[in-house]
């Protein structure tokens, strides 16, 4: 399931790469490379700070999955319409599959649950802000999107029902479904965090 989520993963946030900088002149290598470069970098970050092999070394498949992702988003959606909107909905996709992967990783390292929440977070947002960065764009991080909190969730939620329920895969799909489904409406509701919750109060 892990492997799964990962893959999963990988390839819709190489599109969300690719979808962040359509709007601006850069050729298909550059659209490829930031396509990579969003879908390892969350977990690149979570291996180093583990100290863990890193995840696309052990395993280049990881690098083919995002490769051909980039590749076909950039050719199948130079049409299409409202492509942050889709970016949107996709980032959150993917933020979700990372998120819970990365945090039942951590718990088979047999490391301590906070961590291993910390660390599914930490992946789901490290490649989306790497790619807002290097594409010229806000990072959905520093607005008051709800977009980290609903990943927060659903790993919170992972951790809790991991061991209710005989299986993960019930526990994985009831915090994936709960962690995507918050993260959707807030896209298509357009709801953000009160006022109360941010810097600029005044």
């Amino acid at each position: 399931m892990i492997y799964f989520q990962e893959m999963l993963g990988i390839a819709v946030f190489s599109i969300t790469g690719v979808l962040a900088i359509q709007k601006a002149d850069v050729d298909l290598f550059g659209a490829v490379v930031l396509g990579i470069i969003t879908a390892i970098g969350g977990g690149t970050l979570r291996d180093l700070l583990l100290d863990s092999p890193i995840f696309w070394i052990a395993d280049f498949n990881y690098i083919w999955a995002a490769l051909i992702a980039a590749l076909l988003a950039f050719f199948l959606t130079q049409r299409l319409q409202r492509r942050y909107r889709l970016l949107l909905y996709l980032d959150g996709l993917a933020a979700a599959l990372f998120g819970l992967a990365a945090t039942e990783k951590v718990l088979e390292l047999h490391l301590a649950a906070p961590l291993a929440v910390m660390m599914g977070v930490l992946t789901s947002i490290g490649g989306g802000i790497a790619r807002d960065v290097l594409a010229g764009r806000v990072s959905l991080l520093m607005s008051r999107e709800i977009y980290a909190t609903p990943i927060l969730l659903g790993c919170t939620l992972y951790v809790v029902l991991r061991d209710v329920f005989p299986t993960i895969w019930v526990a994985g799909w009831i915090a994936f479904l709960f962690s995507f489904c918050l993260r959707f409406l807030a896209i298509y509701l357009h709801l953000q965090m009160p006022a109360t919750f941010s810097t600029k109060q005044g």
